[in-house]
């Protein structure tokens, strides 16, 4: 296959430089914010205002970003995006003409290997519904499937060399394999983007505001069926995260932190009395402002049982 020009490839890698400077301070970017992209002094877009696909026409025939918007209803969250038998992503046309503008722009960027952004909505700005959007890049498309309208999508450059003609326990250990890398590369990521942000980059517990300190904790476990979705998350500091994973601290479907009773008898320093034993009986000082957000009651009822149970 024909790969993309040098002028195509530079100005995209400036787009992915100029995304990992922005993103050391930021959970994402609005619309606005992805329209102020300098090259050549000249600002580009590098997503559409009313479609999810957009090409940067004076440096490319092909795609340069595809875009999933946000959505509060659960059913529908971004971060549930369709996996494919082989355990990779895919992205739908824009309609079914295949000829449409937007669909050839993708096909092109295929057929060309061109790296690609994608765009996923995390939530929107405080009291407004402006998205707010996490960067994924580089990803690639590498096959379409027109009888489904929508493009195969590898999110790592391992992904590209799909097996051709391979035997069963080849093809089963490559959707393994992909359905791993989905979730370490995508999945995991863009929960942890959407719950820290959901948190206004703060700990739950002590409203901690350095992100760079927190994580996305899960209520109910990858391993135990969680589902990626902010109300199975919790925004933590490092020293809450381990604690809650511990069961040195519990919370209540009231939002209350319990500090587990041999940990309240001992008597270690100031970073155990500050940090943990002073939060016991303290509600969350940090929670989302969506209703649909907030840590469901149901599941943090199941995670207090087993924080009962150690202790």
């Amino acid at each position: 296959m024909a790969t993309g020009s040098i002028d195509d490839l530079a100005f995209r890698e400036s787009v992915f430089a100029w995304l990992r400077a922005r993103m050391l301070t930021a959970e994402g970017l609005t619309r606005q914010q992805l329209s102020e992209f300098e090259f050549n002094g000249r600002q580009h877009r590098l997503v559409g205002t009313q479609t999810g696909i957009w090409r940067v026409k004076d440096y490319s025939q092909g795609a340069i970003s595809i875009l999933t918007a946000y959505s509060p209803n659960e059913a529908r969250r971004p971060y549930d995006d369709s996996v494919g038998d082989d355990g990779m992503l895919r992205y739908k046309w824009r309609g079914t003409d295949r000829m449409f503008p937007d669909n050839v722009w993708l096909r092109t960027a295929m057929e060309r290997e061109l790296p690609l952004v994608w765009f996923t909505g995390i939530g929107y700005l405080p009291g407004t519904q402006t998205q707010v959007f996490r960067p994924e890049f580089p990803v690639w498309l590498v096959r379409e499937e027109p009888d489904l309208h929508q493009f195969v999508v590898a999110v790592d450059a391992s992904q590209r060399a799909l097996p051709a003609g391979a035997d069963d326990t080849v093809i089963e250990f490559a959707r393994s394999y992909n359905e791993r890398i989905v979730r370490q590369r995508h999945h995991q990521p863009l929960f942890r983007s959407a719950v820290i942000y959901a948190y206004e980059r703060k700990c739950a517990v002590c409203r901690l505001p350095f992100a760079e300190l927190l994580d996305a904790a899960h209520i109910k476990s990858d391993s135990e069926g969680g589902a990626a979705k902010v109300a199975n998350g919790l925004s933590l500091c490092k020293i809450h995260h381990g604690a809650f994973d511990a069961n040195i601290i519990g919370i209540s479907p009231d939002y209350v932190v319990h500090v587990r009773h041999s940990v309240l008898e001992t008597f270690d320093g100031p970073t155990l009395q500050h940090a943990i034993k002073e939060m016991h009986g303290e509600r969350l000082r940090q929670l989302p402002a969506a209703r649909s957000e907030k840590p469901d009651r149901e599941l943090l009822a199941e995670r207090f049982e087993v924080f009962e149970r150690a202790s």
